[in-house]
């Protein structure tokens, strides 16, 4: 048996032999071994005495094995072990590639590859922050305030929630102190991000008050400005960095708060000192705390400061925001602040503000006094006054420009009131006699002074009065000629015309317009009646009626209202017309009226003279609009030229009130 089994085993091993078959192959054919196992077998060694042989690989396809030749295998060397040093650390390939991570509390913030000194830290464990790959795999990239970071990769984990990128809205530089914290919100009691050890370059998305906001991994992160290192320069202008900050004068070392600057306003200072920014303008001095400011070399907010032709103080009624010329507000001014009013442009008051000019919004301010009637109030003083006016007070005034004159000169009305009935009281239509123009702007200043203060005036509740018959003031409807008398030949467009007509060099005696029509000899109360005569400095009725242009605009003006009463004021006589052949009923109307205001003036009343012809602007009105027109005369008589000023006081006494008078008069019909 044993002979047998021996002859056996021969027989099979020449029988592979002859296949030629490796003998370790025996076993891939009859256990179909796992690669796992093909692994194993190719690393066991090997007896040095067995040759190798040549191997092939059968693959299984179907029911049957078919050989396929592989690459020959003519030598098996036995694997090396690697030995690795104690010192060396193996990093393996990261399974997890990071963009959103939370970070150990206390990590470490490192220059990149330079991983020896941390220069920041970040403190909070629950934050997340976006972060990038580098080239070196134990390590991260994360930026603050555009300066990049490395943080241990050990240190991170990864968070599944994505960040919005948070909005720049204000980039500047800025270097910290060596020591500084940077929150999550805008207070030093809110959760801290990072904290730095040595001073640091950083850019900011923003400024809020007190605090400069940067970018921490696409978190919103906030920087105290007592952590900023703020240097201020001779050099350098002061931008305000915090939503507003406190502006003071300074008289004789004591500080009073008059107002504030606001975020982005930039100034000069004359000097800098540890507390504050000084800036001395125009004999005064102001200062501002340098806490919520930082320097900048941008150009000033505020306008170089332009000289006021018309001065005119004015007081702030409430607290009133400060613009620059761009419509940016840069500060405000505190309720009752004086400012010194210097011209209008764009709708805005230019005021005084640190020196320069600043723009604000008049309708928040009052005057107490814009008018100096004790001079003469000219053609484009009336026209500035008005227009300022306006702008003080839009709830109960409106300005119009009804016309203009002959050489372009505007023409204004202006309501004061918000009475629906109305009457009209017009003045100089006769070019020397523009003292008249002075009543009625003081009419203007004390009546809205009053309305707006709610006050009474010459013994009348002036807002009452006002809000039941509103008046409409035209000061000066005979622009060219108030020019000419004023201001001389050279004033004048038409110098050659004007020169032809008044065959004198004495301009101060004329009446007429710029072509030499006398206006009140223009207008229709039976103008056709009027006598021809020759162009002069006065009374030429002018070739047709309503031939120009300043009646034209009065008549018009007229008619789109339905004026009460007209109370036209004239300069010479002290006295009042007030008839034109009305009717009965009207004539009792229009004389009573008449007499109430002879007995305020003392002006004499002149008797109806039944004289047909007259080209007046109150005869007209009479006429036309079935209502009173009654012509005031303010002065004695002063011939052939304008009234002195020395008249004034006894003018105004006698005047102040008639506007009123003749308001609460129309109101009872």
């Amino acid at each position: 048996m044993k002979k047998k089994s021996l002859q056996l085993l021969g027989t099979s091993l020449a029988f592979i032999l002859a296949l030629n078959v490796p003998f370790a192959y025996l076993n891939t054919v009859h256990a179909a071994p796992s690669e796992q196992q093909q692994e194993d077998n190719e690393e066991a060694e090997i007896d040095e005495t067995v040759v190798p042989q040549e191997v092939i690989t059968i693959e299984e396809t179907s029911d049957k094995y078919e050989p396929e030749i592989q690459e020959k295998q003519t030598s098996v060397e036995t694997p090396k072990k690697t030995e690795t040093s104690e010192e060396e650390t193996i990093v393996e390939s990261p399974e997890v590639i990071y963009t959103y991570v939370t970070v150990n509390a206390g990590s470490l913030l490192f220059e990149p590859n330079k991983t020896t000194k941390a220069l920041l830290q970040l403190t909070d464990a629950s934050t997340i922050y976006h972060v990038n790959r580098t080239d070196n795999d134990n390590w991260y990239e994360l930026s603050i305030g555009q300066s990049t970071y490395w943080v241990a990769r050990e240190n991170l984990s990864e968070a599944n929630i994505e960040i919005v990128v948070p909005e720049v809205k204000k980039t500047v530089s800025i270097t910290t102190k060596k020591s500084f914290k940077i929150y999550n919100n805008p207070s030093t009691t809110s959760t801290v991000l990072a904290k730095g050890s040595q001073a640091t370059k950083l850019k900011t998305i923003n400024i809020v008050d007190n605090y400069f906001v940067v970018n921490v991994g696409n978190q919103t992160g906030y920087i105290a400005f007592k952590d900023v290192e703020l240097l201020f320069k001779s050099s350098d202008k002061v931008e305000i960095a915090n939503k507003s900050v406190t502006l003071y004068t300074v008289v004789n070392s004591k500080f009073k708060k008059i107002g504030t600057l606001t975020k982005g306003a930039i100034f000069k200072p004359t000097k800098t000192t540890s507390k504050y920014h000084y800036i001395k303008k125009s004999g005064k001095q102001y200062a501002v705390p340098i806490t919520g400011t930082m320097p900048t070399k941008k150009a000033n907010s505020l306008a170089t400061l332009k000289s006021a032709i018309y001065p005119i103080t004015l007081y702030a009624e409430k607290t009133s925001a400060v613009y620059d010329q761009n419509g940016i507000k840069i500060g405000s001014l505190n309720k009752g602040q004086t400012v010194h009013l210097k011209g209008i442009s764009k709708g805005h008051g230019i005021i005084e503000y640190l020196g320069q000019s600043g723009y604000v919004d008049l309708a928040n301010y009052y005057h107490k006094n814009l008018v100096n009637p004790t001079k003469s109030v000219t053609y484009k003083a009336y026209s500035y006054y008005v227009k300022v006016f306006a702008k003080l007070y839009p709830e109960f005034t409106s300005l119009e420009k009804i016309g203009e004159s002959v050489e372009g000169r505007a023409i204004y009305a202006l309501r004061v009131g918000n009475g629906k009935k109305e009457i009209l009281v017009d003045a100089a239509i006769h070019a020397r006699e523009h003292m008249t123009t002075n009543v009625v702007m003081e009419m203007i200043d004390n009546y809205s002074y009053s309305y707006n203060k709610k006050t009474s005036f010459a013994g009348y509740n002036v807002r009452q009065t006002l809000d039941t018959t509103s008046i409409w003031f035209v000061p000066m409807i005979n622009p060219d000629g108030v020019t000419l008398v004023q201001n001389g030949i050279n004033s004048m467009a038409n110098k050659n015309l004007i020169k032809q007509i008044n065959k004198s060099s004495n301009y101060k005696r004329w009446k007429a317009n710029a072509r030499g029509v006398d206006l009140n000899r223009n207008f229709d109360g039976e103008w056709k009646y009027v006598p021809f005569t020759s162009k002069t400095y006065k009374g030429y009725k002018g070739p047709r009626v309503f031939s120009e242009p300043e009646a034209q605009a009065l008549k018009a003006f007229v008619e789109r209202h339905k004026f009460k009463s007209d109370i036209s004021y004239h300069s010479s006589g002290q006295i009042l017309y007030w008839f034109n052949f009305q009717n009965s009923a009207n004539y009792k109307r229009d004389l009573a009226l008449t007499r109430q205001i002879s007995r305020v003036t003392g002006y004499s009343i002149i008797p109806p003279l039944y004289v047909r012809g007259s080209g007046s602007s109150a005869d007209w009105f009479i006429m036309s609009q079935k209502k009173p027109g009654i012509t005031v005369e303010i002065a004695p008589y002063a011939g052939e030229g304008p009234v002195s000023h020395k008249h004034w006081n006894n003018v105004w006494n006698k005047n102040k009130s008639i506007g009123l008078l003749a308001s609460k008069e129309a109101s009872k019909r």
